[in-house]
């Protein structure tokens, strides 16, 4: 009988495949929490000789990650720590969310992930590569629809990471004697045919086949064995937790695969007194698919998967529909008077001689020529860099949406009425115009403290999480107060201190108007014995800190005629905002 394997024996196992195998450089973990993604990348970094990982975010890939000024007297570019140094060991690059790559990071990692020879043309500087960068990324199985296909194609190893445990058991030492030796396990035409019946029907695409025996010649190899057999195939499978044969066809145990016992300890081939790296004669040697009992157990090691294990598939690509924009590529237009400083983020430079000064960029463009402008002079160091007004680069930025609209879903008044119909028009202003989303819920039923309002930012109406929260359920309290205070702060920081400042903000408040629950108690999270009005008199407050903003286009969503009607009366007149009863303007 099988142990399933634990959540951190599969991690360490598919970290040490990506480490030995250059071709299983691409790792994916599901719902790993993002506080433990940098101690994974210094336990592969650890096995591959490089302790230092690179951490990529989710804005444009920064221009030192390709170049960077040389070391020395002198002033020069070299590579940066994106491109492989000969002689130096392979680095270890680490997204937190895979999702949430932007589209220059998203390049990145098909270049160097999917090629065989990468090409750096740039600021004079001519550089071939074979990529052997290791890539460890996070991505939320809630989120796989907003991650291209073609992307997560290129990631052969994948782990369900949740609830992997802070602390992870450093690699077994005979792991870095095997990567030290540099030799994997062949792979010989009998198991590479039954890879394809494994897959048979199963899986799309020639690359998880591929991963799948790659992943299995891997696992021979850490076992320290120089062929790799059915049972490596099948123990992969069972790492990436794709179904067994038997489950997709019950019964049936005939064809590749059929007879698998799940993971067991390395086999012994019958080869008693065999020595390491010796291979078995034919007729000691039995196949996994043809033995009749199971070996012993091993203590760690994962069993065949069944409906019951926790976690899912290693392709939920295959079941999701794409989340991603399908509108333009072409970058945002925004409007602002050419007196405002540029802003947003940094996605490049241009030439430039005033106002967003790109200091790396500049430097990075005079050092190639300081040789030629300074040939009296360039060789006896130390030399200053000399710059000259056509040197001078500025950032080049990227585009904030011009446009946001603030919804306040107010989930207690949604009770005999669609506000779907009510709310169009606006989705369809916010649509239309690619404008950013900022969602606050009052009153949605399973949140983590119900006295206070939930907010969330979306870089456009197409984000998933939208959807999510104009079908929450309904929660039992209505921290309205709240709910506005935090309108309050999002406009102003948009309005005021943000990056780019809106020109067109639309705010449109979904409620009926009875808040139940005083300022005072989401803040200290303890609900007083009596309140009375005072969660209304807080929200006219709050409304009324809305009216002195500017450049504000408020629409109050009445639910339609109740007792207590007045009450989303006075809040319309307290924000200044128009009301609008169901559906219809007033």
């Amino acid at each position: 009988m099988t142990m399933a394997m634990p959540t951190a024996s599969r991690v360490r196992y598919a970290l040490a495949c990506a480490a030995l195998d250059p071709r299983l450089r691409g790792v994916l973990l599901f719902d790993l929490e993002p506080a433990l993604l940098l101690d994974i990348g210094h336990w592969l970094g650890s096995l591959l000789g490089n302790p230092h990982p690179y951490v990529l975010g989710a804005s444009a890939v920064a221009d030192s990650a390709w170049i960077g000024l040389s070391s020395g007297p002198t002033f020069g570019v070299s590579p940066g720590p994106l491109v492989d140094r000969p002689g130096t060991p392979p680095l270890t690059v680490l997204v937190s969310d895979l999702a949430k790559l932007s589209p220059t990071g998203q390049r990145a990692a098909l270049t160097l992930l999917d090629t065989d020879v990468a090409n750096l043309e740039r600021e004079g500087l001519s550089v071939t590569w074979a990529p052997r960068t290791r890539w460890v990324a996070i991505c939320a199985r809630a989120d796989v629809g907003r991650v291209p296909p073609h992307l997560l194609d290129r990631f052969p190893l994948r782990v369900d990471a949740s609830g992997l445990p802070a602390d992870l058991e450093p690699p077994a030492k005979k792991w870095r004697h095997v990567l030290a030796g540099g030799r994997l396990a062949t792979v010989p035409d009998e198991v590479a045919r039954g890879v394809v019946g494994r897959t048979a029907g199963g899986m799309a695409g020639a690359r998880r086949d591929l991963a799948l025996a790659r992943i299995g010649r891997a696992l021979a190899t850490l076992d320290g064995r120089t062929r790799t057999t059915h049972a490596d195939v099948e123990r992969a499978a069972s790492l990436l937790r794709l179904p067994s044969p038997r489950d997709r066809d019950r019964g049936d145990d005939s064809g590749p695969g059929g007879g698998a016992r799940g993971w067991h300890a390395p086999e012994r081939d019958g080869g008693a007194g065999r020595r390491g790296g010796e291979e078995p004669s034919p007729s000691a040697r039995a196949d996994v698919f043809d033995v009749a009992a199971p070996a012993p157990a091993q203590p760690l090691a994962p069993g065949p998967v069944s409906p019951a294990d926790p976690g899912g598939g290693p392709y939920p690509e295959d079941d999701v529909e794409p989340e991603r924009d399908p509108g333009s590529l072409r970058s945002q237009t925004t409007r602002h008077s050419s007196s405002r400083p540029s802003h947003g983020r940094s996605i490049g430079s241009r030439p430039g001689a005033f106002g967003d000064l790109a200091i790396v960029a500049t430097i990075l463009g005079a050092a190639p020529l300081q040789a030629r402008r300074c040939e009296d002079h360039y060789s006896r160091p130390p030399h200053p860099l000399h710059l000259i007004p056509p040197d001078l680069r500025v950032h080049r930025r990227g585009a904030d949406p011009a446009r946001l609209l603030v919804l306040v879903l107010d989930h207690t008044c949604r009770a005999g009425w669609n506000w779907l119909d009510a709310l169009a028009p606006y989705l369809q202003w916010a649509y239309t115009g690619r404008a950013g989303v900022s969602v606050i819920e009052v009153g949605a039923a399973g949140v983590a403290n119900e006295l206070r309002a939930q907010r969330f930012n979306a870089s456009s109406l197409l984000d998933p999480r939208v959807v999510r929260a104009l079908e929450r359920p309904v929660g039992r309290c209505t921290p309205l107060a709240h709910g506005l205070d935090l309108a309050v702060e999002t406009l102003r920081h948009r309005l005021h201190l943000g990056r780019v400042p809106a020109d067109d903000v639309l705010l449109v408040i979904v409620t009926d108007g009875r808040g139940n629950i005083p300022l005072r108690a989401s803040a200290t999270g303890e609900l007083p014995d009596r309140v009375g009005r005072e969660g209304v008199e807080d929200a006219l407050a709050m409304a009324r800190e809305l009216s002195r903003m500017k450049r504000i286009h408020a629409v109050v969503l009445d639910p339609g005629p109740r007792p207590g009607a007045a009450l989303t009366r006075a809040l319309a007149e307290a924000c200044g905002a128009r009301l609008q009863q169901g559906g219809e303007p007033r």
